[in-house]
């Protein structure tokens, strides 16, 4: 469970880092803890040690659930937990622990961010408690039973109706109450209760959190009952659907998925808990959405984990105060903060800060201890050779055996597919694979993930295409543990954050190696023996990644020159 990356520090700086993650690991389960630490503080591995460390003091692994922000960080998570035989955790993006409704359709962000305050919890409530209760306006006079006709009395109906909703019943016990009302008397009691059922799911059908949501979106009148004077007349127009006017009107948002999870627990309870739950980069859930996660823990036992400055989407916030008020309080609230930055660089890092001042001005960036391999690469590119460089560097790192992503804006996505298909460059969008190879993703995408090498492409189109871009510039050059790229517009690259005074040209590629002179067998005998020693010096003693400099280093020891 050792983190590799860790050993690369001098001893002290590894002790000093290991006390504190491990005073995080060891918190007691009866705790509700939130970590925060910027990129490269090992926080996502400090929560995922502390589920390993609460299964061996008596969890069950199967009553743990880590949530992430999307499928590909919940493989990741699943893929750490199962290397260290943890295999029976559950791992969910946000997303999969909600109603499932088929496609998922685009809203405008003003009605995200409203669909997704707290408020609305209060909206579903009060427009429940209206929706349980309805009754038909115009009441059936007759039933047909197996083609019988059975006659209603409209006077006695209204009554038993009104005494049922009165009696705040269930809709079973409903049922019960106006099946006795109407059997009583009857010549033929078989044929009126089939006819009571009949009416009672004409009454009080089943709940469907979808047919309940879709009346209230679709009722004006509905959502300015149910808002209780919480909601203006311009935020009940946003959330109102008239389904003649919206072609669209039985596909979801979203948005819309917190709050069918909202109705179903008001109406059925709280869904499966765990005894213990991750939440990591919990800085951009909407409240609605925290509900939804919290109400998954059992007994408010939680890790929540995230970095206000990767804080983006319709809910990025600058500070920790909001969400801190949507959790459970069930639990004492406990806090850390994760200050040593080193799995990112010191290279990289200190690169990537020269953004904090405009992402994040309260959040002070953490340390970075770790000396990478390589400083950052930065490539001037016009449109004729832009895909051309990013296509490059990342088959030039694949090569190498490394895990490499080339984060890309969604206007050059194609572009960079394409050429990579043309040169046959095996690469895969962000899923379920991890390890060496090529992934191409988008700047959300990427978050919470890491890799070996990273190619940033056009880092100025990062920060135009986002009201948060420096945010996503900053997660996107946070993502590598060894090597960075950046390739765009020369005016784009970090030399206007003052940093690297000269870009870098594309490295040529490397030549062929010139083939072996033949030798005789004792000369290569002893070459074998010398090659077998260093060997084991370089497995023994470095890392993988420090190999390479290692052996350039001893180049330049015995070169004649």
């Amino acid at each position: 469970m050792d983190d590799d990356l860790l050993t690369e520090l001098a001893p002290d700086d590894c002790a000093a880092i290991r006390a504190a993650q491990d005073d995080v690991v060891r918190t007691p389960l009866d705790r509700l803890l939130i970590v925060r630490g910027g990129p490269g503080t090992g926080k996502t591995l400090t929560a995922l040690r502390r589920v390993a460390w609460l299964i061996d003091e008596g969890l069950d692994d199967a009553d743990a659930l880590v949530v992430g922000p999307s499928p590909a960080f919940a493989r990741y998570t699943e893929d750490r937990l199962s290397g260290w035989g943890y295999d029976g955790v559950v791992h969910h993006p946000v997303h999969e622990l909600l109603p499932a409704v088929g496609g998922v359709r685009d809203e405008a962000p003003h009605v995200t961010r409203l669909k997704g305050e707290a408020r609305m919890a209060g909206l579903l409530s009060r427009a429940l408690g209206g929706y349980r209760n309805r009754v038909p306006s115009d009441l059936p006079a007759t039933i047909w039973v197996d083609g019988r006709e059975v006659k209603l009395d409209q006077v006695a109906l209204q009554r038993v109706i009104t005494t049922a909703l009165a009696s705040e019943a269930p809709a079973g016990d409903r049922r019960r109450i106006l099946r006795a009302v109407l059997a009583a008397g009857s010549e033929d009691p078989r044929l009126i209760l089939e006819a009571a059922d009949l009416l009672a799911d004409q009454l009080w059908p089943p709940f469907e959190p979808t047919a309940f949501l879709r009346d209230l979106f679709g009722s004006r009148h509905l959502l300015e009952a149910a808002g209780g004077g919480e909601f203006t007349d311009r935020e009940v127009d946003a959330l109102y659907r008239l389904a003649a006017e919206d072609p669209a009107f039985e596909v979801w948002s979203e948005a819309d998925l917190p709050l069918l999870d909202e109705a179903d627990h008001l109406v059925n309870g709280d869904p499966k808990g765990y005894a213990h739950v991750v939440v990591d980069e919990a800085q951009d859930l909407s409240p609605m959405e925290l509900r939804a996660v919290c109400r998954r823990a059992a007994t408010g036992s939680m890790t929540i984990v995230g970095d206000i400055a990767q804080s983006t989407g319709p809910w990025a916030r600058d500070d920790w105060h909001d969400l801190v008020a949507q959790l459970p309080v069930t639990m004492a609230h406990e806090h850390r903060e994760l200050s040593w930055g080193y799995r990112v660089p010191r290279q990289i890092f200190e690169l990537a800060a020269e953004l904090l001042p405009m992402a994040a001005p309260s959040v002070e960036a953490p340390t970075p201890v770790r000396l990478g391999p390589a400083d950052p690469v930065l490539l001037p590119a016009g449109t004729a050779d832009r895909a051309q460089l990013v296509v490059h560097a990342a088959a030039q790192h694949e090569a190498a055996g490394r895990a490499v992503a080339v984060i890309c804006p969604a206007r050059w996505r194609d572009e960079i597919e394409a050429l990579l298909d043309d040169e046959n460059v095996p690469w895969r969008p962000a899923g379920d694979e991890f390890g060496p190879g090529i992934v191409l993703v988008g700047p959300h995408e990427a978050k919470g993930l890491e890799f070996d090498a990273v190619v940033v492409v056009e880092p100025g189109h990062i920060l135009d295409d986002d009201p948060r871009g420096h945010r996503l510039l900053y997660i996107a050059l946070t993502r590598a543990t060894g090597h960075l790229h950046l390739v765009g517009a020369a005016e784009d690259l970090p030399m206007d954050f003052g940093m690297l005074p000269s870009p870098v040209e594309t490295p040529p590629a490397p030549p062929l190696p010139a083939p072996e002179p033949e030798l005789a067998p004792g000369v290569t005998e002893n070459i074998d023996m010398v090659v077998q020693s260093l060997a084991e010096t370089l497995l023994g003693n470095l890392s993988p990644e420090l190999w390479p400099i290692a052996l350039r280093r001893l180049e330049q020891l015995i070169s004649p020159d």
